[in-house]
């Protein structure tokens, strides 16, 4: 496999917002940046309640993960940041309704995220 890194620019997902971007593959690998509830097209916070917001946010990851060759079904681990601890129950609804089994190792975790209620990152296996 090539050391080599591929940085991922869709316009299927936000924009970055900062030095960094939406993704990168290597080795055979997809990263996927933390991503927020945005609608890609306008770069705003897609209406809604706190369950749009984490479909958006996945459908974010997914676009970046196809662009580098990866899909949803490929992921290996996920990480989900909330600002709200107690809506747990309600991020496990939506994301069951985007995810499917067997789902990837996952780990969430209750942070500031500066006036966003969520944010979610990915590393999947490129498939392509």
């Amino acid at each position: 496999m090539s050391s080599e890194i591929k940085v991922i620019n869709t316009p299927n997902a936000p924009a970055p917002k900062g030095p960094y971007n939406q993704g990168v593959v290597h080795d055979g690998m997809v990263y996927v940046a933390g991503q927020l509830p945005l609608d890609p097209a306008t770069g705003e916070v897609v209406p809604g309640t706190f369950q749009d917001h984490v479909k958006q946010a996945l459908r974010n990851v997914e676009a970046i993960l196809k662009a580098g060759g990866s899909d949803l079904e490929h992921v290996v681990r996920i990480n989900v940041y909330l600002t709200d601890g107690s809506q747990f129950p309600l991020l496990n609804e939506a994301y069951t309704e985007v995810m499917k089994a067997p789902y990837p190792p996952r780990t969430a975790r209750a942070v500031d995220l500066g006036g966003f209620d969520i944010e979610i990152d990915a590393q999947g296996v490129v498939v392509e």
